[in-house]
């Protein structure tokens, strides 16, 4: 009811207000571009650079650096010039590359601030390349300490180092690179390609690394050179890189889509209300759309809370329940979306006129469709993962020890997920191309014949149902298909970040579904019309109880005054009697 009132007071204040609406959408436009300005504008009261000429402060990638932080040294006690130039390792570094910071980065993520020191841009003069501890310290998984294993030696920091020409040379990483102390990671693997084959890599002179199993190129701050121990009659480390480990490292990209999603589902469920609320939405599609983001909602709350909880254990209950429960909700959607396809191409095939008990029936047999298949393949992943002997490759890795969703690092997915899924869009958009064919030959045949009002109007309808199919066409079978495409390319690959777009898209579906299902002029205008029906049926009760209540005390007071006109009558006839017989004695 709220919701309702709420649209209607828009729509009111839109009326009464709209010639003024472009002139304060200018303004407030202007006022957010001059806001920008200030902020970026180097000594701007206002702007993040605000500070005296002494310092020169700089954020992690700033507009008005020369480079970012992770770029940089420090140069606190080291030989400086009278220009402002300092000199680090042999090499010189500008004024203009020298700048005072007053924190440092941890890791990739997490900044400290500290006491001001300055810094100089060296990676702009001279190849970086990163060690995770400084040399002759090792992690003990909290910070760096002296090695004081006896087994092994620290060899000579030598690394195979491919060059601009193509070939190979040992070099000293002393020399061949400024060597900067920083770990990307709190948890990283090694690249062993003497133990693995599937670990083979070529490091290049400008700190480049190339992993080459999966032929994906590795920055210098996403990964650092680590000691390693081959094998324990080994009588010195073996030098190798390492990089973050990608399986448990809970990503900028994962926390935005799972606060996307958040996002997403109080506006599926204001979806699900106005379609249970508004009795002519409560038709066939209505109900198909309303069963689709049950589906929808329930899934994307738990893969919220896959996303965003710590701490669930991938070898306990919980996470194989969460893991099971969302795999048959998400499935349970899409088989709702392809009975949405299904229905409005059967309508558009020419049927018409089925009573309420039909329409009961066809929706109970979709049910058992959505439903009952959505449990058929949860039963069949549980028995896959739970019961067979197949290779880890081959079961959907929910609950294994280390997803509590599939695993999406193998064809598995495929097979238990995305598959279904890409023959069900297909499905859909045949259906779809059907039904436009359908609705062009009706067009064409209309305007031939016959162009009465009835006509265009029941044309009208029809094109207005095929609009709601359309809508769901793009909303739910673009985003999903998408998503099947960046599952193909991977993660890894360097343009697979496009791909980013089309995932917060996907976790903001119930917004869309909102901005299109509800906020489009039918159905406010349906919300319009239920409101002041209710508002009329709450006063047309309150002033037949005001009546009847009115009603029952006139009556009661007739009746009074009745009876005390009664009690007077007969009085005055007993008065009468009485004088009479006085008289007469």
């Amino acid at each position: 009811m709220f919701f309702n009132g709420f649209l209607i007071s828009a729509q009111k204040k839109m009326q009464q207000h709209r010639g003024s609406g472009s002139l304060y959408c200018g303004v407030t436009v202007i006022g957010v571009l001059l806001l920008v300005v200030l902020r970026l504008l180097p000594g701007s009261p206002f702007g993040v650079y605000a500070m005296g000429e002494e310092w020169n402060y700089h954020e992690r990638n700033g507009i008005h650096i020369k480079c970012s932080f992770f770029d940089t040294v420090n140069l606190t006690g080291y030989p400086s010039f009278p220009n402002g130039s300092y000199i680090y390792e042999g090499v010189i570094i500008p004024s203009h590359y020298v700048g005072t910071f007053d924190y440092i980065y941890k890791d990739l993520v997490d900044r400290i601030d500290v006491t001001p020191h300055v810094r100089g841009c060296i990676c702009k003069l001279k190849p970086c390349i990163n060690i995770c501890c400084p040399w002759g310290q090792i992690y003990n998984y909290t910070e760096c300490q002296k090695d004081t294993n006896t087994k092994q030696k620290w060899p000579e920091p030598l690394i195979n180092v491919t060059l601009n020409n193509g070939s190979v040379q040992s070099v000293n990483i002393y020399e061949q690179f400024v060597v900067q102390s920083f770990r990307p990671c709190t948890e990283m693997f090694s690249l062993v390609p003497e133990v693995n084959s599937y670990d083979t890599f070529q490091l290049y002179e400008n700190g480049t690394l190339f992993r080459e199993d999966d032929q994906h190129y590795i920055f210098k701050n996403e990964f650092c050179l680590v000691p390693t121990s081959i094998n324990d009659t080994d009588l010195y480390y073996t030098i190798n890189p390492a990089n973050c480990d990608m399986f448990h490292e809970n990503t900028t990209v994962k926390i935005i889509n799972g606060f996307a999603m958040l996002f997403s589902i109080p506006f599926m469920l204001l979806t699900i209300a106005v379609y249970l609320l508004i009795p002519e939405l409560r038709n066939q599609h209505g109900k198909s759309l309303v069963c689709y983001l049950v589906g929808l909602t329930v899934g994307y709350s738990l893969l919220c809370c896959l996303l965003l909880v710590e701490g669930i254990d991938p070898l306990g209950l919980s996470c194989k329940v969460f893991g099971y429960t969302t795999y048959f909700f998400f499935m349970s959607a899409f088989f709702w979306l392809n009975v949405i396809s299904f229905d409005l191409w059967h309508n558009f095939r020419g049927t018409r006129g089925i009573n309420r008990f039909q329409e009961k029936k066809r929706f109970l047999l979709y049910s058992l469709y959505s439903w009952g298949l959505a449990l058929l393949f949860l039963i069949f992943t549980m028995l896959a993962q739970e019961y067979t002997e197949w290779p880890d490759y081959l079961k959907p890795g929910i609950g294994g020890g280390q997803f509590c969703w599939l695993d999406m690092t193998n064809w598995s997915a495929m097979f238990y997920f995305f598959g279904p899924i890409m023959a069900i869009i297909v499905a859909n958009t045949v259906m779809f191309v059907m039904t436009a064919i359908k609705i062009h030959s009706v067009q064409r045949e209309m305007a031939r014949i016959i162009a009465r009002e009835d006509s265009t109007r029941n044309l009208r309808t029809e094109k207005d149902k095929f609009g709601l199919f359309l809508r769901l066409f793009l909303i739910m079978g673009v985003t999903w298909s998408s998503e099947i495409i960046s599952y193909f390319v991977g993660a890894d690959k360097k343009w697979s970040k496009i791909f980013y777009v089309s995932d917060l898209c996907n976790a903001m579906q119930g917004f869309l579904i909102f901005m299109l299902f509800v906020l489009k002029k039918k159905v406010k205008h349906l919300i319009t019309n239920r409101t002041v029906r209710v508002r009329s049926l709450r006063q047309t009760e309150s002033v037949t109880v005001a009546g009847s209540s009115y009603s029952m005390r006139q009556r009661f007071m007739d009746a009074s005054q009745h009876i005390r006109k009664l009690v007077v009558i007969r009085n005055a006839f007993a008065n009468t009697g009485s004088g009479v017989h006085s008289h007469a004695v």
